[in-house]
């Protein structure tokens, strides 16, 4: 770790230099300590070359690390960031999400007082960061006329990202996620493309094309004698447009597929408004045999209300509640609580974002039902997905 720099900030003289003498010990020789979040600051404007690693307290006089940590998030920063507390488990995980929220590249939490076996590994994610899912570069958002076009021209087009069971160790099914094929661009990811759909109303048009193609695939496997099930995303803002669920429900009936191979996904951060219709048009899918799924679980303020009302039959638990639980016990207790009740009321769960190796292992360990993300597969195209699934369904964090 010859070149591997770190910067230490903390106010306390000692814990700066146990914190240096244990990074050496750690072979780390390019170590830089500050004593205030002001010092930090300075140093990280001043030099040339950013920092590998900033590990930063939480307890500072003047400027606190949830300020520092703030500040650095206004700047264009690629440094790994590990926050090191003697506070509670659930308090540093509530400042982690922060950082992670502001755009940090957040890579766990050191408890005081810190070991040197905790250093290390926390010194192996940076140096060797798992494969997470990956960050596509926001261009500017779509035009009107650019979506009108690519809906008339059917540019749009579906990747697929695995679920395992990881009870039985199958496949258990794919998320069609769409992607824009832009003449210029190449291929455009939905940060740049679905908010600008909602805000021209034209997200119903994009749903019922994503369902078009999520039919055709069903039915292309299962002429080929392939059988997996799609979850495809539906809008909550879609539930007050009656011609649209119609359309859904005529397009539905005249297909060929088999209904249980065809999941719908409904965001739980959303707010349906018109219930009642909502309701109707949900209940007639389940009456026919498709699943309904809530996804993004725990990240709402409805969510057991949601899932009383509506007859779900799949819950899938947002990234924020899996990543890191292999050592947040808080996170465990969420988790198995929500596994328990999911066992009980006879609805799969589906941990989303699962992006280490740690994580994967706990979540076997802890008989979760299905996982979702990096560590196992990210979103490929329907070749490249029949080809990984030809090849065994092997993870891809166990490649690595």
């Amino acid at each position: 770790m010859n070149t591997f720099s770190v910067l230490v900030v903390e106010d306390s003289p000692s814990q700066r230099e146990y914190m240096r003498q244990l990074c050496t010990a750690a072979g780390v020789l390019d170590i830089c300590e500050a004593a205030n979040g002001h010092i930090a600051l300075d140093m990280l404007q001043s030099r040339d070359k950013q920092f590998d690693l900033i590990i930063c307290d939480l307890e500072m006089p003047d400027m606190d690390g949830i300020e520092l940590l703030h500040q650095l998030a206004s700047m264009d920063l690629d440094s790994a960031i590990a926050i090191v507390s003697s506070r509670e488990p659930n308090l540093i995980a509530s400042v982690e999400l922060m950082a992670k929220a502001d755009g940090l590249n957040v890579i766990g939490s050191l408890a005081k007082p810190v070991l040197l076996a905790s250093l290390q590994q926390l010194l192996q994610h940076s140096v060797l960061p798992c494969k997470k899912a990956v960050t596509h570069h926001k261009h500017a958002p779509l035009e009107f006329h650019e979506l009108q076009l690519a809906l008339q021209e059917h540019r749009f087009v579906l990747h697929y990202q695995p679920k395992l069971n990881m009870r039985s160790k199958e496949l258990a099914g794919v998320e069609a996620l769409v992607r824009l094929r832009h003449p210029e661009r190449g291929l455009v990811y939905p940060n740049d493309f679905i908010q600008s759909c909602e805000r021209y109303n034209l997200i119903d048009a994009l749903s019922y094309e994503v369902l078009v193609m999520a039919i055709a695939q069903l039915e292309l496997w299962q002429h080929q004698g392939f059988a997996s099930k799609i979850s495809v995303n539906l809008s909550a803002t879609s539930f007050d447009n009656k011609q649209f669920l119609q359309q859904v429900t005529q397009l539905l009936a005249h297909s060929g597929i088999t209904p249980s191979n065809l999941i719908f996904e409904v965001t739980e951060t959303a707010v349906i408004r018109n219930m009642g219709q909502a309701l109707a048009f949900l209940t007639r899918l389940r009456l026919s045999g498709f699943g309904l799924s809530i996804d993004d679980y725990g990240t709402g303020y409805s969510s057991v209300k949601q899932l009383s009302q509506i007859p779900f039959t799949e819950l899938k638990i947002d990234r924020s509640l899996i990543d890191g639980i292999h050592n947040k016990a808080h996170l465990q207790v969420i988790f198995e609580s929500t596994l328990l009740m999911c066992d009980k009321l006879g609805i799969n769960l589906v941990a989303e974002g699962v992006e280490s190796a740690a994580d994967w292992d706990y979540l076997q360990q802890a008989n979760c039902m299905m996982a979702q993300g990096y560590y196992l597969a990210k979103p490929m195209s329907d070749s490249d997905f029949i080809f990984w699934v030809t090849q065994g369904c092997k993870a891809a964090g166990e490649a690595e």
